[in-house]
Order: C-alpha cells, then sequence, then structure tokens
C-alpha cells in the first residue's frame, strides 16, 4: 500500500515509529528497527524529502500531520502518473512510428467477412476509454449488433459521435435504434451522404471497409493503428461534423417552434415528404402548410433556397 506514494518497507516501518514515538532518536530506531544506521539515515532524509517529517525537534526532525503531509504526497504521486500517462502517449507515437517503418503492415490488420468486422467492432468499443466517432450508411449486414458495446462505453463515460447518412432517416428501425443511442448519450447529426463507413476509436484505431457490399465472407475491411492515415480520418470527421445537422431538431426557437425546427433541419438533409411525416407524426396538409409558411418568412422559392437563407440566418 504504501509503495503506491514511493514508500519503502523500512521507510513504512520507521515512519510508523516516530508517529508513535516522536522523541525517538536514530540510534534508537536503528535499534528498535533492527536495521543499519546508513540505511535508517536514508530513511530518514526520504521521509523528509517526501514531507513526511518536519526539519525540528533534538535530532532535526519530527513526524508532520499524516492527514496534510499524505494527502499532499498522494497529489504528487498522481501528478507523477499523470505526467507518465501523457509520456507513455507520446512514447507510443514513437512506437507506432517505428512499427511503420520497420513493418508497415503490422499496422494494418485485415478483417475478413461481415460477421468477423461486426465482432472487431465490438472489441474496438468495449476498448475504447475517450472517444468513439463514426461515420454510418446503409446497407447493413446486421442492425443491432454493436449497440450493446456502444452503451457500456456511454456508460464508462465515454464520449460517442456519430454522422449518419441521411438515407437511415427513412429506415424506422435504423431510427429506433439512434433514438436510443441519443437517449442514452450519444452526439447525432445527419447529412445527405456520407462517403465511406468508419468507426474510429480514441483517435488511434480505425476499422473501414475495403469492399462495397457487407454480406457474408466476401466482405472485407481493415482495421489501422496510429498512422497519418488515423490523423486524417480524424480530420475527415471533424469536417463532417461541422458540416453536419442534428438529428433531431431543438425544443424551441426565436425563429419558430420546434416543429418549424425539425422540419428545416429534416429538409435541409434531404429528408422526403413521407419520410418527415412519419417521423414527426402530423398530416400531410399541415406539413405542407408549414414549408409554405417557412419559405414566405425565409424569402425561399425551393427547398434548396431554404436551407441556404435558413443557415444563413442562424436557424439550423
Amino acid at each position: 500500500m504504501w509503495d503506491a506514494i514511493g514508500l519503502s518497507g523500512l521507510e513504512e516501518r520507521l515512519y510508523r515509529l516516530l508517529l508513535r514515538d516522536p522523541k525517538c532518536s536514530p540510534a534508537e530506531s536503528t535499534r528498535r528497527l533492527e536495521s543499519s544506521h546508513a540505511d535508517v539515515t536514508a530513511a530518514l532524509d526520504r521521509l523528509l524529502e517526501l514531507g513526511l517529517l518536519e526539519s525540528a525537534g533534538p535530532y532535526g526532525y519530527r513526524p508532520a500531520d499524516p492527514r496534510i503531509a499524505l494527502s499532499s504526497a498522494i497529489r504528487r504521486r498522481r501528478a507523477e502518473l499523470d505526467r507518465l500517462a501523457i509520456a507513455a502517449e507520446e512514447l507510443a507515437t514513437d512506437f507506432q512510428e517505428g512499427l511503420l517503418r520497420a513493418d508497415p503492415g503490422r499496422v494494418i490488420e485485415v478483417v475478413e467477412g461481415s460477421a468477423a468486422a461486426g465482432r472487431r467492432v465490438e472489441e474496438l468499443l468495449a476498448g475504447a476509454t475517450r472517444e468513439v466517432l463514426a461515420l454510418d450508411a446503409p446497407p447493413y449486414a446486421a442492425t443491432g449488433t454493436s449497440l450493446g458495446a456502444e452503451e457500456a462505453a456511454l456508460a464508462r463515460g465515454v464520449r460517442c459521435r456519430a454522422i449518419y447518412s441521411s438515407i437511415v432517416l427513412d429506415l424506422p428501425q435504423k431510427l429506433d435504434e439512434i433514438r436510443r443511442m441519443t437517449g442514452l448519450g450519444e452526439q447525432a447529426r445527419v447529412r445527405s451522404r456520407v462517403p465511406i463507413k468508419l468507426i474510429l476509436v480514441d483517435g488511434r484505431t480505425a476499422l473501414l471497409p475495403l469492399t462495397d457490399h457487407e454480406e457474408g465472407a466476401r466482405f472485407t475491411s481493415i482495421v489501422v493503428g496510429r498512422s497519418a492515415l488515423t490523423n486524417a480520418l480524424v480530420a475527415l470527421f471533424e469536417t463532417l461534423w461541422r458540416e453536419s445537422s442534428p438529428v433531431w431538431g431543438a425544443s424551441a426557437a426565436a425563429h419558430g417552434d420546434g416543429v418549424d425546427q425539425q422540419i428545416l433541419e429534416l429538409l435541409a438533409v434531404g429528408m422526403k415528404d413521407e419520410s418527415i411525416l412519419r417521423q414527426l407524426g402530423i398530416s400531410e396538409r399541415t406539413l405542407r402548410r408549414r414549408i409554405a409558411s417557412l419559405f414566405d418568412r425565409l424569402g425561399a422559392t425551393g427547398r434548396f433556397q431554404a436551407g441556404v437563407q435558413a443557415a444563413r440566418k442562424g436557424w439550423i
């Protein structure tokens, strides 16, 4: 336990002895601990260095209040561990760069088959510690295979951000999944087109497909370790994130009510009227009336122009 703050067994025993008997001399401490004078002297110096002893008293030391001294020692050790963690990240970068130079193939893992890819996604999510980034679009070989792993990551405090193709808004089951995950804390945005499917964990490891179709053993994907490629994929995601719209509209806004907000955002990502009706649960007549009202307030004659005007006004 005491080694957590850098104390040896002798230093711990000496500290406990001096807490019980603050006036114990170095010679008496040596005798009672059955140690050498040199070792006890070194232990005293170490306790003074850690702040567990103060420079006072007839022998040049006395115990400090352990509630204060130990708290200070723990804070110092935590700071040292934080610095070590930062150094570990830097060393990991050096390690990956060394791998790339020595054996580029070790940075890339080829995954054959949709089932194996699904298992690999779950493994990556299970190991996430900071953030998961995802680009998502149909088709899907299976649905819901990684939801449990994402739920567990969110429960651990991992930040999860996903950008969905607007096509998913026409898929009721997928919409239900998105609604469930955003309810658990996922941040979700949507755009008219997602260029590639992607899972990126902690900015270091990415999984992406090499083939277009996800069915069966012919589907091939790759897992890429930390490299210039993963850095580029992070940059790609952040660019797409800035250009995407929230999946769900705000509850209300100064320019209109919450339904108008959602209609604008869904129109902006190219959702069809039928899908908007299904998602918002309003009648076709109400939708057309609201769209006409929005066009009038925006001074727009079409959906594209309405989207541009709404963006300029900060409505979406």
